[in-house]
């Protein structure tokens, strides 16, 4: 039987899927007279995918708790959020650049029966050295001959090489030859497949990858964590692993001492209150799309253990224990960053886990995952902005015009990221009218 959470996951595999094929669609033909009915395709599918997963989240859950899987993926909520939003700036500009592209005279020639053919450069008329930033290239007028049927013309051309272009040089040129008046392009032969539909050349797919490897790299590099219990295990082999005996007292909310990576800022994070017997008082802080409410009423007073690890480095924060998993009895867990009220204090002997003791297997737990109306608002307003920057998106595959095709790719881009700023402060405001209970 399916769960909400598995249906959720399935729409969502469904639009990472749907946005790779557009992006792979404009790679292998980035050049493609509109209507772009590949691009339209792929992101009607996307567009399927986020309108079925809004309607799960607006759907009321019939159970109290998610299964969640094993992992805390709510943690990882917000790095997957951000490597959409950013990554969605490379999509608007393929699909712009796929609209763009297409030269109307090309596409004359190729209609009139094309043909690619050698020829060689006839005079160098001019040539000039243009240099951006490291690199460079030759601008140069140059007369070629171009064979048509009437017979050889000899025409004056404009084009750009790595090297400087010498009489004799052999170039690609792309004519129709029943109709000189259609004109000509001439160039390399990978530039002239790519204008009439050929592939996009190496430098713009690793371009591509590239933008995309910093963007996972900027959003989920250090966030990933495939199963926070199979981590407690090598830390353990390592030697690093603390443990201690826990009973939940509460949870809401206050202000942690990590302030976020751009600011100084300290800000309202969900926090677990634990009391140990050997330790005294210990808090665990959460992602801030968990909702304490319905999270207190399901583990208040519930037993457990603690484990964390101590971070590799000195932390310029004085309550930080470290990163740490929260073990329920009844096999589920909660995962977060630990802080002592007072960490000054000497952590009692036990709390190194002997190498030989037996810890809890990998696989078995399943984190503990309260159905939130908060996070499915949240969640709710980021899919409505994908929606719109999708519309805006395939809006631009029928041929738009160039000032239209850039003004609907700039509101694609601008809509994901006031999305995903208003379900921030949604979560933010849900945090903040929660204080006063925290008394």
């Amino acid at each position: 039987m399916m769960t909400r959470s598995s249906t959720l996951s399935r729409c969502l595999a469904l639009l990472g899927f749907s946005i790779a094929a557009t992006v792979a669609a404009v790679l292998i033909q980035p050049s493609g007279r509109p209507p772009r009915w590949d691009l339209f395709a792929c992101l009607a599918a996307a567009a399927v995918a986020v309108v079925g997963a809004s309607l799960y989240l607006r759907r009321p859950s019939s159970n109290a708790v998610e299964a969640g899987g094993k992992h805390w993926w709510v943690e990882q909520r917000n790095g997957w959020v951000g490597f959409a939003a950013w990554s969605w700036v490379v999509l608007a500009f393929l699909v712009a650049y796929a609209a763009l592209s297409p030269a109307p005279a090309a596409y004359a020639i190729v209609d009139a029966g094309s043909a690619m053919r050698t020829t060689e450069i006839e005079k160098v008329l001019s040539t000039k050295y243009v240099r951006s930033q490291r690199t460079g290239h030759y601008s140069s007028t140059v007369q070629v001959s171009v064979p048509f049927d009437r017979g050889p013309k000899i025409s004056d051309a404009e084009m750009t090489s790595s090297d400087k272009p010498r009489p004799g040089d052999e170039v690609w040129v792309l004519f129709a030859p029943s109709s000189p008046d259609l004109g000509f392009f001439i160039g390399d032969r990978q530039s002239l497949e790519e204008k009439v539909g050929g592939r996009a050349d190496l430098w713009f797919v690793f371009s591509t990858l590239g933008c995309l490897a910093f963007c996972w790299l900027m959003n989920l590099f250090g966030r990933w964590r495939s199963d926070p219990v199979a981590g407690l295990h090598r830390s353990h082999q390592h030697g690093t692993l603390h443990a201690l005996p826990v009973s939940v007292t509460g949870v809401g909310v206050a202000l942690d001492e990590r302030p976020a990576s751009t600011s100084e800022t300290k800000y309202l994070k969900p926090r677990m209150r634990m009391m140990s017997a050997d330790f005294g008082e210990l808090h665990l802080y959460l992602d801030d799309i968990v909702d304490p409410a319905p999270l207190a009423r399901l583990i208040t007073g519930a037993q457990g253990h603690v484990y964390w690890r101590r971070p590799t480095r000195q932390l310029p924060y004085a309550n930080s224990v470290g990163y740490a998993v929260v073990i329920l009895d009844g096999q589920r867990y909660v995962a977060g960053w630990l802080e002592s009220p007072d960490a000054s204090v000497s952590l009692p002997m036990s709390a190194l886990v002997p190498a030989d003791q037996q810890l809890p297997a990998v696989g078995v737990h399943r984190a503990l995952h309260p159905v939130s109306p908060v996070e499915a608002s949240a969640n709710f307003t980021v899919l409505k902005a994908l929606l719109l920057g999708i519309v805006a998106l395939s809006v631009i595959t029928f041929g738009v015009g160039d000032l239209a095709t850039v003004v609907l790719s700039l509101a694609s881009v601008l809509t994901v990221l006031v999305g995903r700023r208003l379900a921030g402060r949604q979560v933010k405001r849900h945090l903040e009218s929660l204080v006063p209970a925290e008394t």
